[in-house]
């Protein structure tokens, strides 16, 4: 007879996490769409606010032309 070793530890963790994803797309879990990224507008007031190293760079050659 052959024995089964008793799982312990990441072993354990990797056979739950496999029955947990064969479950979810049973029951039709998971992302079918992927979300859009987010665009965000940035108002810049009295040059107070953060900037990209190139946008700063680019706004200090102007400044000097």
């Amino acid at each position: 007879m052959t024995e089964t070793p008793q799982l312990s530890g990441v072993d354990l963790a990797r056979v739950a996490l496999r029955a947990a994803k064969v479950a979810a797309q049973k029951n039709g879990g998971g992302r079918a769409v992927q979300p859009k990224p987010r665009t965000t507008s940035v108002v810049r007031r009295g040059g107070r606010e953060p900037m990209g190293f190139g946008a700063a760079i680019g706004a200090l050659a102007t400044d000097f032309q």
